[in-house]
């Protein structure tokens, strides 16, 4: 089915990478049909199937600190979730996604400020 209906934004990398995932078996079938080579090696289909999957955690955080209700607390949170997420996989993407990111923030987290924020939270939701 041809979704029609898709806005390109800086965020739509992962849908459209899903899309043409989701569309490999036809996509090489009909290449068959047209006597056309295959588009992109088995290897370039497993780096896409990595990116992906560490596109799908960055997903979820950016919904969840884009809500009217996220704190720096809840980026806590969430920098732990997807540094979680991303050190399950064993891809290089999600090796160099996860890099730049935890350098930057060490160099700038306080801990003893969310100590602080996590003990005036204590108790709410």
């Amino acid at each position: 089915m041809v979704c029609l209906d898709t806005e390109t934004r800086w965020n739509s990398l992962l849908a459209i990478l899903e899309r043409f995932l989701e569309m490999k078996l036809a996509i090489s079938e009909a290449l068959i049909d047209m006597t056309e080579e295959q588009i992109l090696a088995d290897v370039e289909f497993e780096a896409l199937t990595a990116i992906v999957a560490g596109l799908k955690p960055v997903k979820i955080v950016l919904r969840k600190l884009c809500s009217r209700n996220a704190t720096s607390l809840t980026a806590e949170g969430v920098c732990a979730f997807i540094f979680g997420e991303l050190n399950q996989q064993n891809s290089e993407f999600a090796k160099n996604m996860k890099c730049s990111p935890v350098r930057r923030i060490s160099e700038r987290h306080n801990v003893s400020l969310v100590g602080l924020m996590q003990y005036l939270n204590f108790g709410r939701k």
